[in-house]
């Protein structure tokens, strides 16, 4: 029995559209209820430079794969 790779993909994906989900609505809330000063902004905007490297670099990382592989999980042996 053998798995794609390209399901890891997908879960990936799915995790980044959530992480896209809390860090709109994570900025949405600083912005709509914190107070407007040059520590909230600051804050905001580290936030976003950190994000934004992490999943650049992620995306180069698995921009390497070959996503065609498959994973063999149950060993066949031949006899």
């Amino acid at each position: 029995m053998t798995i794609s790779l390209a399901i890891f993909y997908y879960i990936y994906l799915i995790l980044v559209i959530i992480y896209l989900f809390y860090t709109f609505s994570n900025i949405y809330h600083l912005v709509r209820f914190g107070f407007i000063s040059i520590g909230n902004i600051t804050l905001i905007f580290f936030y976003l430079a950190v994000s934004i490297l992490i999943l650049t670099i992620s995306w180069r990382y698995i921009g390497q794969i070959d996503w065609r592989q498959t994973i063999s999980l149950i060993p066949q042996f031949q006899f």
